[in-house]
């Protein structure tokens, strides 16, 4: 089954099951941990948000296409989740970049702020060149250069972890932000 209709499966099971049942034999892989640096020079672990569901998402600044329209779509469910009271608190945002040796803490933290991204819930990350590489792969994005420089050609999948830290499956980029929003709301039982 491809990865991009294991979400839907998952959230048909949801709806389909008694409150309270595990959905177990759909979401087994776990999430590959990390540690990154955020747009304030700290350290963040994706190992740290459990207990919340997680949002993970790759990007880079000089993107001028898809980047920039997904970090818009989930600022729109950045705000829809901040209505509710659930931003930050039940769900986290991680956006992991493509290009560590341009997009610094300050480089992203200014490109966030484009977006008004509120930090106390969404952290975007870069790191060591080499690190940020091996969570590309431990996560199979693809990723090459682009044939026009300082350009990069990407898969931009938003993945999406449970509270235990397992993958229950992506949305590709021409996502819904209300359908985003209507499966974290099943997923967190409302």
């Amino acid at each position: 089954m491809p990865r991009v209709r294991r979400l839907r499966l998952i959230m048909l099971i949801l709806t389909l099951l008694p409150a309270g049942v595990p959905v177990t034999a759909a979401a087994q892989e776990r999430a590959p941990d990390f540690a990154l640096i955020n747009q304030d020079g700290a350290t963040v672990r994706l190992s740290q948000f459990r207990g919340r569901l997680v949002l993970l998402t790759f990007l880079y600044t000089h993107c001028v296409d898809i980047c920039p329209l997904t970090t818009a779509k989930l600022t729109t469910v950045q705000n829809e989740l901040k209505k509710r009271g659930w931003f930050g608190t039940r769900v986290m945002f991680l956006s992991m970049t493509f290009d560590p040796r341009r997009d610094t803490p300050v480089a992203l933290k200014s490109y966030a702020g484009k977006f008004k991204v509120d930090h106390r819930g969404w952290h975007f990350l870069s790191g060591p060149p080499a690190t940020v590489l091996k969570v590309i792969q431990a996560y199979r994005i693809p990723v090459k250069p682009a044939s026009k420089p300082g350009l990069i050609d990407h898969g931009l999948p938003t993945l999406v972890i449970d509270r235990q830290g397992r993958m229950l499956g992506h949305y590709d980029p021409d996502f819904d932000p209300h359908a985003i929003v209507r499966d974290l709301a099943a997923l967190l039982g409302h």
